[in-house]
């Protein structure tokens, strides 16, 4: 029903009526009564009703045309073929449908159960990039962007479109449904028998169905007293794993990427949140459209996650920190570590308990305490002398003679290992001397070098 109606049906509500020269004008009940008449008597009814209230013709040929085709006639209970059990039914029945008015819907919102990247944090500043058909300035084509989104999703696609019928564009979706990534899809009412047909050419299986949700949504429409008239879904866009979004005049069909003019805007940051709580309120607020059903298909079966088996937990002992192990083997390295004391109760120890050690142990004597400080014997150090608490510096000087005396120790103890030993020791070959020598007289360079500096 349209917005404007049921602004009408408010109780105490009388809307003011607004010119047509005022941005605000909306809707007319001329406009509709005409619409009526053309509907109900005809093209030359509507004219003559026009020009007797003095009004503007507001419908093009093209609206008429379109308007009078995809008019709906109300069911009544008369036209089926047991109307008067029908109406039986419902004199004998209590239930008062007249005056039901609901002002919530009576069904569950239908969840969106293959999952949903979480929103409301900040998402960093808008990003925009337009792309047009034909391409300009060497930018790609706009069914390229759109196919790319689709390969680099990652944890969500969601579409809302009219018109879904190009066959790359279905298969990468269907492809992102079996890697895992949810797939959703709102069509509008009247584009959904032909997204039909071509993935039933495709001949799509069930394991490329189980991770995609379609529902079809009915336009805004117009309800008259003989029937409706419906609308179309012109919205056309597409989120990407929640940060991005795609949307302008680009319907995913063949003859749009190919022979139309159409212009896509790509955009990420905060405005996406915008778009993410439209396609929750188009999804609500849509039918559900089983494509297992339509096909013909069985669901494949999601087995459980099996769980490890378990082992049960021996019975505890009257203490928290103890448990009482029976007949459980524990290994042996589990016997030598310190966390393991509290579970067994005991130190370390493969076959004594804690009694068995208590018993080995002499307590000491408590007659003749002095006879028990008699045996203890006192252990000299080794050196016999105090070392200081101090710590010992070392200069510069005092460094350097520590360091090269450490290395002549260790150059003596390798010429004595490789020297044979028929070979008097301390001595070295002919060219290790000149080496020697080389680097005291390096040495004695760089010690005028530090004189001279002092």
């Amino acid at each position: 029903m349209a917005e404007s109606q049921l602004v009408c049906m408010e109780d105490g509500l009388m809307p003011t009526a607004v010119p047509e020269s005022r941005p605000q004008f909306y809707y007319s009940e001329q406009q509709r009564a005409a619409l009526e008449m053309l509907l109900a008597h005809g093209d030359g009814a509507f004219k003559s009703l026009l020009k007797d209230e003095k009004s503007q013709d507001f419908l093009s040929a093209r609206e008429i045309k379109a308007i009078t085709n995809t008019f709906v006639k109300y069911q009544h209970e008369e036209d089926d073929g047991g109307a008067s059990e029908n109406r039986a039914k419902r004199d004998a029945s209590d239930s008062m449908r007249s005056t039901y008015w609901p002002q919530m819907s009576d069904t569950d919102v239908p969840p969106l159960d293959l999952g949903w990247p979480s929103s409301g944090l900040f998402k960093g500043v808008t990003r925009v990039c337009v792309y047009t058909h034909p391409p300009k300035e060497n930018s790609p084509h706009i069914k390229e962007v759109v196919r790319k989104l689709i390969q680099e999703s990652c944890k969500v696609v969601a579409i809302v479109m009219d018109l879904l019928t190009d066959l790359q564009i279905l298969r990468d979706l269907f492809e992102a449904s079996q890697r895992g990534v949810p797939v959703y899809i709102v069509l509008d009412e009247l584009g959904t028998p032909h997204f039909l047909d071509m993935c039933n050419r495709m001949q799509v299986g069930a394991k490329e169905l189980q991770n995609v949700r379609t529902r079809s949504v009915k336009a805004v429409g117009l309800n008259l007293s003989l029937g409706r008239i419906p609308g179309n879904l012109h919205s056309k866009y597409m989120l990407i794993d929640g940060d991005k979004v795609m949307f302008g005049t680009y319907s995913f069909s063949w003859s749009s990427s190919r022979m139309d003019r159409n212009m896509i805007t790509v955009m990420s940051g905060q405005v996406v949140d915008f778009y993410d709580n439209d396609f929750r309120e188009l999804y609500a607020a849509s039918d559900k459209l089983d494509l297992f059903k339509e096909f013909h298909l069985n669901k494949p079966q999601t087995g459980t996650l099996s769980r490890a088996a378990v082992p049960k937990r021996p019975v505890a002992a009257t203490s928290r920190f103890q448990v009482n192990l029976g007949d459980v083997k524990v290994p042996e390295h589990k016997y030598h570590n310190p966390k393991y004391l509290l579970a067994l109760g005991q130190i370390p120890g493969r076959t004594a308990t804690m009694e068995d050690f208590l018993k080995t142990m002499d307590p000491p004597n408590p007659e003749n305490p002095t006879e028990e400080l008699e045996n203890l014997t006192h252990v000299p150090s080794e050196t016999g002398k105090k070392e200081s608490k101090k710590p010992r510096t070392l200069s510069l000087k005092s460094r350097g003679s520590w360091w090269r005396k450490q290395n002549k120790e260790a150059s003596e103890a390798v010429i004595e290992e490789n020297t044979p030993v028929d070979a008097p020791k301390h001595t070295l070959p002919a060219d290790q001397t000149s080496e020697d020598a080389g680097k005291k007289k390096k040495r004695g360079t760089f010690k005028n070098i530090f004189k001279k500096a002092k």
